[in-house]
């Protein structure tokens, strides 16, 4: 009996861990944290009461009631994403943890049927299941979530069906270790199919992520080209103000030298600024050391303040980093564009406003970009999404980098400024 209360508990933890993995999880506020943990306290309280008055057997029918009900709903209150995916995320960690058992009843019936080597399996399989499941399986999934909002039904009665079938078939409470033969196969011919199905959604998934990627890649290697093109007209057109600059530069001197002549302070110095106005006026602007990275700043900044948009910029990105410039690029370029996009939006040209500020802090690269904006924006699992069509790939896209990056992002409006945060 200490061997079934070890797993049970193994399980549980097991199970709690994964659903925080896949659901991306995080508690900010300490209120919440004492929430959840009065939440918590009171349903092990109810569930141990239950236990010691009905003993182990009668407890383990009821599990779905009296354990996986109360960890679903205290998921549904932490987790950012809709109830129907954290659903689906529940009852896929339940036919999970359900096939440990089946698994160590497969075993364990060519072993003669020992309760103890299903037992022993299952303990086996915890550890390097959820190494695999994080290594490999979460990024689908939290690609999967946060890019589909259709469907959800449908994937749900995949898990469900299966952990129902395994429950009914008694393998679920492991007091029947000794099944005959058509039920143990039924049962793995079930899981086989299962594990078929999620094979085929993953995949799927992670050809349309690839499809996304390369259209992206796609995408911005047009950006860089008309990017480079603009960029090189502008270096053409400063070379042939330069070279008019010169040559007309003894007939600047000599007029500020008659200003002087004839102690004209005043004169000479409003045609010195007017001079330097001219000149940075032919200057081409340089943003960054990353050459790749400055040729789209170049290019879209240009283009916002054709916009009338009034552009600050605080970037200190050197010429090498751990981060390529291609997903640099596909960074700076979906977010100010999606910037500038939104500062259109204003009539009023002098409430238009960017603020583009990249740093580098405790060999962290920290990119935070900021615009105003006229409406209201619509987040659907802290992401911000727009019912026209082909718009919001750009957020995914820069949503993909940080993922590949392991890094932190977040998305944030108050007050008509919307804000990108991203740390890599």
């Amino acid at each position: 009996m200490a061997m079934d209360y070890i797993r049970s508990l193994l399980s549980l933890i097991f199970a709690i861990s994964v659903m925080y993995m896949l659901l991306d999880c995080e508690i900010k506020h300490k209120k919440n944290r004492y929430l959840l943990g009065l939440y918590a306290t009171v349903v092990l309280i109810i569930d141990g009461l239950f236990l010691f008055k009905f003993g182990y057997a009668y407890f383990m029918k009821l599990y779905p009631l009296l354990v996986q009900l109360p960890v679903f709903l205290a998921f549904v209150s932490i987790s950012k994403f809709k109830p129907i995916k954290v659903f689906f995320v529940h009852w896929t960690v339940v036919a999970i943890t359900s096939s440990f058992s089946l698994v160590g009843l497969i075993i364990s019936y060519f072993l003669g049927s020992s309760r103890e080597t299903v037992i022993i399996v299952c303990y086996i399989l915890y550890l390097p299941v959820w190494f695999l499941i994080f290594k490999y399986i979460r990024p689908l999934f939290l690609y999967m979530m946060r890019n589909t909002d259709n469907g959800w039904i449908g994937f749900c009665i995949i898990p469900i069906s299966y952990s129902v079938l395994i429950y009914s078939a008694s393998t679920y409470s492991l007091n029947k270790v000794i099944l005959s033969s058509n039920i143990l196969w039924n049962s793995t011919l079930v899981f086989i199919l299962t594990l078929s199905a999620y094979y085929l959604i993953l995949r799927f998934f992670k050809q349309t992520q690839e499809r996304l990627t390369l259209q992206n890649e796609q995408n911005l290697l047009m950006t860089q080209v008309a990017a480079a093109h603009n960029h090189f007209k502008a270096l053409e057109e400063s070379q042939e103000k330069t070279m008019l600059y010169r040559h007309d530069m003894r007939h600047h001197l000599n007029l500020i030298n008659s200003y002087l002549i004839d102690n004209n302070k005043e004169a000479a110095q409003k045609y010195i600024t007017e001079v330097e106005k001219t000149i940075d006026g032919a200057t081409v602007e340089r943003y960054c050391s990353n050459y790749t990275v400055n040729l789209i700043l170049s290019s879209y900044i240009a283009k916002a303040k054709n916009e009338q948009i009034n552009v600050e910029t605080q970037i200190n990105l050197p010429e090498n980093n751990a981060v390529s410039d291609t997903d640099l690029c596909v960074i700076f370029a979906n977010a100010i564009e999606n910037a500038i996009n939104a500062c259109k939006g204003i009539n009023d040209a002098n409430e238009r406003t960017l603020q583009i500020v990249c740093n580098i802090k405790n060999n962290k690269l920290y990119i935070q970009i900021t615009n105003s904006f006229d409406g209201t924006i619509i987040f659907v699992d802290d992401m911000p999404v727009s019912t026209e069509e082909n718009r919001g790939l750009g957020t995914k896209s820069i949503v993909a980098v940080v993922q590949k990056y392991a890094g932190v992002y977040s998305f944030t409006s108050e007050d008509r400024v919307f804000k990108a945060s991203i740390i890599l």
